[in-house]
């Protein structure tokens, strides 16, 4: 496969592991393999990759006849196998989750006078564990998908040993032989070696085992299981698989990612900006923030973040009522919203949207779709408690503004089409120019004054398709960032502002 099918299948073995992936996914359909193999293919918001999941049964053998099925007939770009297992070392505590670094087949062996170890090993996928470790390290993977008031999980990469045995004795001929020979292993189960197996005879298909632990394999498992342990292992599994898919790029974009990296580094070194996408003479027309929900009576300056569409996409009624509901759920899944903050949600004949209006905020943070397709957010600048007034720093300003872009993004599917961002400061008569680090120490500084004192925009020039602004999103960030800090050059009042100012 040398490139991207843009497909991904989830194997689980037990009904509650496929009901914790099945409720992450989202427009299921039925697919039914010639042999019998019962398929469901769908979506995970946010994500371009076509996800199919299917429950295989318990043992290692099943995991190979239906992987291997699954491969030959779908041609998947990644495959995961995610469920509950049983945990070998006890300073993971129960509901933690495991990333198989290495897959044991741990019966393989010769039995003499004592019996030699002869175990078949399968190395995780290098790509695959790199964009786990790179999902686990956003605090935020387990805010998005841990149900509300269920302690986040810690993320451990360990090797994990698979066998025939359901292991549930605290002292055994088994235990002994996995803690001589296999001492490194985390935890215990029966279907990854099965999986793996059959993965690495496929070319180029990428392999994962994502495994929560339910028990301690020592005895105690039907307590643990009463408990219901076995589904917040089964839940916290699902979820890290689905973060590790939401970090995954497809092969072709992780291409372009290098490509442009590349053509970045050569164009610095060359004293040229970054690759900018295709030129509008006329810039789209936008509904900026001021539009949409005028600012509230005491706002400071606000940071907007729009991609426009290329085309009207004349989105129905019923899918802005929807849209309502959902960028509330999805603004606090994304991080917008902090969990115990109160939002509001509005619906009207051309938008919708969400937002909060705390005064702990110094302003407004928000969500919005237009009928004719364009995703909005916006959030205001940074107020250091020293200077009491908003802070424009480059850099910050940069970082924010890839976040944003990331999170429109995944407000709903994306459709065909290409966009163009645009930015805005507003209100922007009262702001700073300096950096964090500064403002943090200062009690003074120059007041900054955009145009002649109103709202600063940068319009929509430029479009490009969702998955290219996705795979550059630094880059495209860093050149809005340059362009909006040109607004901001030499400002016209150079009074100051003192901190102990009322």
């Amino acid at each position: 496969m040398g490139s991207s099918s843009g497909k991904i299948v989830i194997f689980t073995a037990l009904p509650l592991e496929y009901r914790a992936v099945r409720e992450r996914m989202e427009r299921l359909r039925r697919v039914d393999h010639e042999a019998g193999t019962i398929f469901e293919v769908g979506r995970i918001g946010g994500t371009d990759w076509e996800v199919y999941l299917t429950q295989v049964g318990q043992g290692n053998q099943v995991a190979a006849v239906v992987t291997e099925r699954a491969i030959s007939m779908i041609g998947p770009e990644a495959v995961f196998f995610t469920g509950i297992a049983g945990g070998l070392k006890r300073d993971i505590p129960l509901g933690d989750v495991v990333v198989a670094t290495r897959v044991f087949a741990y019966h393989g062996g010769k039995q003499e006078e004592t019996f030699k170890t002869r175990p078949e090993t399968w190395q995780a996928s290098h790509r695959l564990e790199q964009t786990a470790r790179y999902a686990a390290l956003n605090p935020q993977w387990a805010e998005r998908q841990v149900p509300a008031g269920q302690e986040a999980p810690e993320v451990h990469f360990k090797p994990i040993a698979a066998g025939e045995v359901v292991v549930n004795a605290g002292a055994s001929v088994l235990h002994d032989l996995l803690d001589e020979h296999y001492n490194g292993v985390a935890a215990i189960e029966t279907e990854g070696a099965g999986f793996a197996g059959a993965a690495s005879m496929a070319n180029q298909v990428h392999a994962l085992v994502i495994r929560g632990i339910s028990d301690h394999a020592d005895g105690s498992k039907q307590h643990t299981d009463s408990g219901g342990f076995q589904h917040v292992a089964a839940d916290n599994a699902a979820a890290m698989t689905i973060a590790v898919i939401r970090a995954l790029l497809p092969a072709e974009a992780a291409k372009t990612v290098d490509t442009a990296r590349q053509v970045a580094g050569s164009e610095r070194t060359l004293g040229v900006s970054s690759p900018v996408g295709v030129h509008l003479e006329n810039p789209l027309p936008v509904d900026w923030r001021r539009k949409l929900l005028p600012p509230w009576f005491s706002e400071v300056a606000t940071l907007e973040v729009h991609l426009v569409p290329e085309r009207n996409l004349r989105l129905p009624m019923r899918q802005m009522s929807q849209l309502k509901d959902s960028l509330v759920s999805v603004g606090r899944a994304e991080g917008v919203f902090t969990a115990g903050e109160a939002v509001s949600s509005a619906l009207e004949a051309d938008f919708a949207a969400a937002f909060a209006r705390e005064p702990h905020r110094s302003g407004s943070v928000g969500l919005a779709i237009s009928q004719s397709g364009q995703r909005s957010c916006w959030e205001p600048l940074p107020c250091p408690s020293q200077l009491r007034i908003p802070v424009l720093d480059s850099e910050h300003i940069k970082e924010r503004i890839a976040v944003l872009l990331r999170v429109l993004l995944r407000l709903q599917e994306v459709p065909l089409t290409r966009y163009a961002p645009a930015l805005a400061i507003d209100p922007a008569e009262i702001l700073t120019v300096t950096s964090l680090g500064a403002a943090a120490v200062s009690n003074s500084a120059t007041l900054a004054r955009g145009g002649a004192g109103g709202p600063v925009h940068i319009p929509p020039h430029e479009l490009w398709d969702a998955e290219t602004i996705d795979a550059a999103v630094p880059m495209i960030a860093e050149e809005l960032a340059l362009r909006l800090m040109h607004h901001f050059r030499g400002p016209s009042d150079d009074r100051r502002f003192s901190g102990a100012r009322t």
